[in-house]
């Protein structure tokens, strides 16, 4: 028997996890929608029922498995209903807005066995897994340094949206394309953020546009020293992303299209990967990883523990910006487990 799945957020991304579903091996039960055009919408399309609340769906289904693709900031409450339900949950990215709720969600699905996953799809991109794979074959030596950037005229497109609301999405665009930046520089370096500086612009009060990070990580126990910049007022309407990683044999250079090793001075592979890197396919991919998940064929490829740390590392960022300081990322998660959790109390 196929999983059922309720699907709770029946927007534009909600539609792009629901078509991914319809090609997969998953029963589509129920989807859950505050809209009641989207919930329209939705049943005309998969032929099923929409709620405009949680509880109503867990009263009528026996729901294995959950979709989360809703603002930001509603992901932990909607989440930790469907884990106290033991249901596994998939939650697109930023997993959560609050380093506490991070901790709470991970506590939740390990107490009740549940798979709990983020929707980071640069982890099933060809390009991405390619720079990963050459850092960790050594090629380039020791990664010492690293650089990421992304620009993307991000603040025309959502003005008057829920992702320029903080109150809904967190922050600006940070949260938003840059959350997936974040966790490509940190999946492909194959290290762990331990403290950060930033400098940030804001189109309006917790709307922030630009930012510019300085990064303190650690992998295998020697420092990386990385920066990252994040434009909310570029001139595309795709994200433009470029990434740089300096190991002590070499470099590796990604512009987006196409991949570069350099040693002792001169290129020495090159590559251009194409397939498998639409949008479409990337969601094909973390569903597919997903549903292997829930029927424990595999592991999750983003578990919880990924959402937090991006979570940590970017409310560090805000922190470090609003009060001129430099953030301990790695205490901000300290403080969080050891402060008591909604998990704990029930």
């Amino acid at each position: 028997m196929p999983p059922a799945i309720a699907t709770v957020g029946l927007g534009g991304l909600g539609r792009v996890l629901l078509r991914s579903l319809s090609d997969l091996d998953a029963d589509v039960v129920a989807g859950v929608d505050v809209s009641p055009d989207a919930r329209a919408s939705f049943e005309e399309s998969f032929d099923a029922p929409s709620y405009d609340d949680i509880d109503s769906v867990l009263s009528a289904y026996d729901v294995d498995a959950a979709l989360i693709a809703t603002p930001h900031a509603l992901h932990h409450e909607q989440a930790t209903a469907f884990l106290e339900a033991d249901v596994d949950v998939f939650v697109e990215k930023p997993m959560v807005t609050d380093v506490g709720d991070a901790v709470d969600l991970i506590d939740r699905a390990r107490e009740r066995d549940r798979v709990l996953q983020v929707g980071y799809q640069r982890r099933f991109h060809p390009a991405f897994a390619e720079i990963e794979r050459i850092v960790e074959s050594g090629r380039i030596g020791e990664v010492h340094a690293a650089n990421a950037v992304l620009s993307q005229d991000w603040i025309d497109l959502q003005r008057g949206t829920w992702r320029a609301d903080p109150t809904l999405s967190g922050g600006g665009q940070l949260y938003d394309s840059g959350s997936h930046l974040l966790d490509a520089l940190l999946w492909t370096t194959g290290a762990e953020p331990q403290s950060v500086s930033a400098q940030m612009e804001f189109d309006s009060p917790g709307v922030d546009t630009d930012a510019a990070l300085a990064l303190s990580l650690e992998r295998d126990g020697r420092p990386v020293t990385a920066s990252v910049s994040v434009s909310g007022a570029g001139i595309d309407g795709e994200p433009a992303e470029s990434y740089a990683i300096w190991g002590t044999e070499g470099r590796i250079t990604f512009d987006g299209e196409r991949i570069r090793v350099a040693e002792q001075g001169a290129t020495t592979y090159e590559t251009e990967i194409t397939e498998g890197t639409d949008f479409e396919t990337l969601t094909d991919r973390k569903l597919e990883n997903f549903l292997a998940s829930v029927r424990g064929d595999d592991e999750p490829a983003v578990p919880g523990e990924v959402g937090l740390e991006i979570t940590a590392l970017t409310e560090a960022a805000y922190r470090a910006a609003e009060e001129g300081r430099r953030v301990d990322v790695q205490e901000l998660i300290e403080n969080a487990r050891a402060a008591p959790t909604a998990a704990a109390d029930d």
